[in-house]
């Protein structure tokens, strides 16, 4: 169950994952990315990137990071299909 003080945070230490090359991405918090579902991605999710997550902060995708936000309150992780701002994710790996 994600924790509550998620919500209150104003900059969470997040992960960008990938699935593949077939444009599943995840955010999680947990740098393991243990708790995003293997039933989507079989062949495990790759860490790409470490980054802020914040209302004001960038992420190193294609997406706003409200979405991302309430699917760590709400699951604790985020998973949606799109591209990558790879430009964006310079070395934080």
């Amino acid at each position: 169950m994600p924790n509550a003080s998620y919500a209150s945070a104003e900059t969470l230490q997040a992960y960008l994952f990938q699935c593949d090359e077939n444009g599943l991405y995840a955010v999680s918090l947990e740098r393991s990315g243990g708790n995003l579902p293997r039933s989507i991605c079989s062949d495990g999710w790759e860490l790409r990137c470490a980054f802020a997550l914040g209302v004001n902060e960038p992420v190193p995708a294609s997406i706003d990071p409200e979405p991302i936000l309430q699917g760590i309150r709400a699951k604790g992780y985020y998973v949606w299909r799109e591209g990558i701002s790879h430009a964006a994710m310079g070395s934080r790996a």
